[in-house]
């Protein structure tokens, strides 16, 4: 949290990111959120790093942190060994509530497997 203060004295907009957050428990996404949020986050970013959930479970936990922190963030969709499913997850993910999706153009990206740009679309 003190992080997010810090940021917060030299910038407005400060994302939060729960790296391999699909593999947190809920309620410690639930309460860390609550926290960033509370502390001045204005996004927060629930990735599902190593591919972890399928798009009905991602976009249960998307919704949920969002009904609880009263903000939502984008969701990096990083699947190396299940390409294709970037896009289903980040499409569940918004219709959950996240109002960003973090996706790649022609395949460039943070990691291979980030959803496309063109399959979110």
């Amino acid at each position: 949290m003190k992080a997010v203060e810090l940021a917060r004295r030299y910038v407005d907009d400060v994302e939060f990111s729960a790296e391999d957050g699909a593999r947190t428990t809920p309620e410690y996404l639930d309460k860390i959120s609550l926290a960033v949020v509370e502390a001045g986050a204005r996004t927060v970013n629930i990735p599902d790093t190593v591919g972890y959930s399928v798009p009905h479970e991602y976009g249960a936990l998307i919704g949920r942190v969002a009904k609880d922190a009263g903000r939502h963030g984008g969701c990096q969709r990083t699947l190396p060994r299940r390409p294709g499913a970037g896009g289903g997850n980040s499409i569940v993910a918004v219709e959950a509530g996240a109002r960003q999706v973090e996706c790649t153009i022609n395949g460039i990206g943070e990691r291979a497997g980030n959803a496309s740009l063109e399959e979110v679309v």
